[in-house]
């Protein structure tokens, strides 16, 4: 399986795990960012385990994965400005 595919199969996980951070964490920027990478770390965990791979321990994977989180938040402010 390609890096694209695995990415695509991460998305959902990660933009579940940023709707439970803005649902439950009211800390704000980085501090709720790191809360959703602490989410999608577990889940990467599970994958791992499920694949034998090692994908917790890869920077490029966070940073990929951070860079994912500020891009469905920030279509997330861009959506509920447009509703209000």
């Amino acid at each position: 399986m390609g890096f694209l595919q695995i990415g695509m199969k991460l998305l959902p996980y990660i933009v579940e795990a940023v709707n439970w951070v803005e649902k439950f964490i009211n800390r704000k920027g980085q501090a709720k960012q790191d809360a959703a990478i602490q989410m999608v770390l577990s889940m990467l965990g599970i994958a791992e385990s499920a694949k034998d791979k090692d994908l917790l321990n890869d920077s490029d994977v966070e940073t990929a994965t951070r860079k994912v989180i500020d891009a469905v938040v920030a279509l997330q402010n861009v959506i509920s400005k447009k509703t209000e």
